[in-house]
């Protein structure tokens, strides 16, 4: 085994082009055929090929926010589409006279249930079947083809990007045009009929989001995120999303959740920031080097000043796949002694590692490097 090192760090974590401090933004489905899309490539939990039907643990997670969903009339429709690569831009799904045309799907009635409001929704499929290999371009639709009285379904994604975002796509469609909407990412969860799992790469699977503001005289007085990767690294420094308008320490843990040690560390100086909340990225004095598999934590570490920290809730623990960190990762805080699993891994944080240096799978010099790189 030997570190081959990058020409400068790279992200391990949390994606830099999404900022978390406005939390999910909504988009509305309650025009008859007005749908909302979310189009790009499909990551599947074990990189193979799966089929999602109405058999087995088949269904498309999403989440709702404030929703009328009550009338007979209504019938919602959310699935899975090929892509048209005809028309556009913006993108969109395959369809006929702008309503889609869906492989799969879970057709709801609006006196039928199924849709609950504001919450994490796991729609099982009632028709059709698509098989997806990862890397295979997707759409899928939420979509209101019938309309009765004033029932409206809206979905929740994660927004604003800090740029421009052409891929992955979100477009929304009023029943007559489309509107490509680059501040926003999707937020899918497919769950293939075998119990494996996918996603739309660069999207971000949260059921909410929120922050923690808290200081060292709080009852808790770390919050952070448990890394656990499989390839010796060299770690840099840490970066994530946060506010502070007081000064923060940031420091990366050894066996977090045994005998906690501070490896590295480096400070935040408030006064030195352009703003008080936003992205930030900090090197330590010196890099250090993990081992496959070793529990590190990367963690936020307040003085008597209060700070903010942002994190996501999903809506199982098994949606982790989706995440850089996999699913021996997850957000841990401790009041003193061994940190301990934050909401039963529900709760994730906006902290990343800044990684420079990989096992390139060699006894000596040379080869190439496998590196894990935040979605």
């Amino acid at each position: 085994m030997t570190l081959q090192t990058l020409a400068r760090p790279t992200f391990l974590g949390p994606s830099p082009n999404f900022n978390p401090i406005n939390g999910l933004g909504s988009f509305n489905a309650g025009l008859l055929n007005q749908a909302v899309i979310c189009i790009g490539q499909i990551e599947t939990s074990d990189q193979g090929s799966h089929t999602i039907d109405t058999t087995g643990s088949s269904s498309i997670g999403w989440r709702s926010d404030g929703i009328t969903f009550v009338n007979p009339s209504t019938s919602v429709s959310v699935g899975l589409a090929a892509v048209d690569t005809s028309n556009g831009q913006p993108g969109r799904a395959v369809n006929s006279a702008g309503v889609a045309t869906l492989d799969v799907a879970a057709v709801f009635a609006g006196n039928g249930g199924g849709i609950t409001d504001s919450a994490w929704q796991t729609s099982v499929p009632t028709t059709g079947s698509k098989t997806i290999a990862h890397g295979d371009l997707v759409a899928f639709v939420i979509q209101m083809t019938a309309r009765g009285g004033s029932d409206i379904v809206r979905i929740d994604l994660p927004g604003p990007a800090t740029v421009g975002i052409m891929s992955p796509t979100v477009t929304t469609y009023n029943g007559s045009s489309y509107t490509g909407q680059a501040a926003s990412i999707p937020n899918v969860l497919i769950t293939f009929a075998d119990g494996a799992t996918g996603w739309i790469q660069g999207g971000d699977v949260a059921s909410t989001m929120g922050s923690k503001f808290w200081n060292s005289g709080s009852a808790t007085k770390e919050y952070g995120q448990l890394y656990q990767m499989p390839v010796p690294m060299k770690i840099f420094g840490i970066y994530g999303w946060g506010a502070f308008s007081n000064d923060v320490t940031l420091n990366l843990y050894s066996d977090p959740l045994g005998t906690p040690a501070v490896q590295k560390s480096a400070s935040i100086v408030a006064k030195t920031l352009s703003s008080n909340s936003g992205f930030f990225y900090k090197m330590f004095s010196s890099p250090y080097s993990t081992t496959a598999n070793q529990p590190i934590g990367a963690v936020f570490t307040p003085g008597a000043g209060s700070i903010s920290a942002y994190f996501k809730t999903l809506g199982n623990a098994a949606h982790r796949a989706s995440d850089p960190w996999g699913t021996s990762g997850y957000g841990i805080s401790r009041a003193s002694g061994a940190f301990a699993n934050a909401n039963s891994s529900l709760d994730h944080y906006y902290i990343g590692l800044l990684a420079s240096a990989f096992d390139d799978g060699t006894s000596g010099g040379g080869g190439g490097f496998v590196g894990v790189i935040g979605s």
